[in-house]
């Protein structure tokens, strides 16, 4: 192919974001631009709001033990997840092809259309609960503030990784410096941090640490499972392990602290109402929107490429561009924020802390353990049966609050797809040969 066929051929998938191929060498980034667009999707009012949750159920001491476990293996998998997707030059939806199968990879790119959408409507229905906490006096309505931010985040998202970039750059290095500010100011003031230390929440309206680690993990696990879209423009592994470690620790773990002082301080576990009742509302509305606007656009994004991964089975394919996507999943998001997604926070990130742990152990187990990819097989039914097996594993544990459900859900369902795989691939596989079938994806 000549080099004038090539830039044709990266030009028309460009308009697709790769959502069909492997990204080209041409079109890898540096680490620290990596670093930035991952870095911009943790920092995220989300991790404000679950932080102050779990904080004021629980004394800082298990609060922050719970946030730590919790984000050890949230950062465990987007590193994990991170790096396949690196030496594959793949998205989450077609990665999932290597387990799920090609038609079989459909049914959970549905899954992150919808838990996309899900987020997106949570944290514009976040916002706009907090512009009316501080402006009491707001005329306009909580639903059309909330439908109208979601449609200002598609502006970005639908440039595809360049509008990532240029947020991201913008975005993160501004809501750092005011989180920072912030904290600052809440040791300063308000008693300091002594409050924190001796704060003891009511008897009757505590949270375990299994019940906590879950609604961490639960808060963010989404996000880390769709890692592999920025990754795998990466220029090397050591780049994906650094960028990964380092974004998620400074927008999971900070935000989620900060977070639970707040509620601690001012004994409330409303975000929103808490910073508003100490005094710091519009410092923190202001650090809020910068944080949406650098988590939202990546929702989208990862939106749009799961949903690519749908229509490759209709007639639909490379019909339909990346930014036409983004549009009607924003669209789709302002109305779920405006029937008031927020009072869904907590049974949703537990739902999925059980339902998406078994995923990227898949995804692992294939790419290490098992190697036999099923990129050419139409449906693994092995994947969604140990797809099913992991959930209720990880159900069970968080009913019965047995250690964190779904660091459980996830090294059993690496068990039960190893052993499975072992079992019945030669049966899923079919009439083609162990030799054809590539290990890589």
């Amino acid at each position: 192919m000549s080099n004038q066929e090539k830039s044709k051929v990266v030009s028309e998938q460009g308009k697709y974001e790769y959502a069909f191929e492997a990204v080209p060498d041409s079109e890898r980034k540096s680490g620290w631009g990596m670093f930035l667009v991952l870095a911009g999707y943790p920092i995220a009012v989300s991790n404000f709001v679950t932080g102050a949750a779990i904080g004021y159920q629980m004394t800082f001491a298990d609060a922050l033990l719970s946030i730590i476990v919790g984000d050890a293996f949230l950062i465990f998998i987007a590193v994990s997840t991170g790096i396949i997707s690196f030496e594959t030059g793949l998205s989450t939806s077609f990665l999932s092809r290597t387990v799920f199968g090609r038609k079989g990879s459909a049914i959970f790119s549905l899954l992150l259309v919808m838990s996309s959408i899900t987020w997106i409507g949570i944290n514009g229905d976040t916002f706009a609960q907090m512009v009316i906490a501080n402006f009491p006096g707001c005329p306009v309505p909580a639903a059309v503030l909330a439908a109208a931010i979601i449609l200002v985040w598609s502006i970005s998202a639908m440039r595809g990784y360049k509008g990532l970039e240029i947020v991201s750059m913008i975005g993160v290095p501004t809501a750092l410096a005011l989180a920072l500010v912030v904290f600052v100011l809440m040791g300063v003031s308000y008693g300091g941090y002594g409050v924190v230390l001796s704060y003891e929440p009511d008897p009757a309206s505590t949270m375990s640490f299994a019940e906590a680690a879950a609604s961490i993990v639960g808060s963010w696990v989404f996000g880390c499972l769709i890692t592999p879209d920025v990754c795998r423009f990466g220029r090397s592994k050591r780049d994906v392990v650094a960028a990964g470690i380092g974004a998620f620790t400074v927008g999971l773990f900070c935000l989620q602290v900060v977070g639970v002082i707040v509620a601690q301080i001012a004994r409330n576990g409303d975000f929103s109402a808490a910073t508003a009742a100490i005094g710091l509302g519009f410092l923190v509305m202001a650090c809020t929107l910068v944080c949406l606007c650098t988590t939202q656009d990546n929702n989208i994004y990862g939106a749009g490429l799961a949903a690519q991964n749908v229509l490759d089975a209709t007639r639909l394919r490379g019909r339909v561009t990346h930014s036409q996507i983004a549009f009607v999943v924003t669209a789709l998001a302002a109305a779920f924020a405006a029937c008031g997604a927020l009072q869904w926070l907590l049974p949703i990130i537990q739902f999925l802390s059980v339902l998406m742990a078994p995923i990227p152990a898949m995804m692992v187990a294939e790419r290490y353990l098992v190697r036999r990819s099923k990129l050419r097989v139409e449906v693994n039914p092995t994947a969604i049966a140990c797809w099913l097996l992991g959930g209720v594993v990880g159900q069970a544990c968080l009913s019965a609050e047995f250690f964190v459900s779904p660091i459980v859900s996830y090294a059993a369902t690496v068990v039960f797809y190893v052993v499975l795989s072992r079992l019945f691939d030669k049966r899923v596989l079919g009439h083609l040969a162990d030799g054809q079938v590539s290990a890589k994806a």
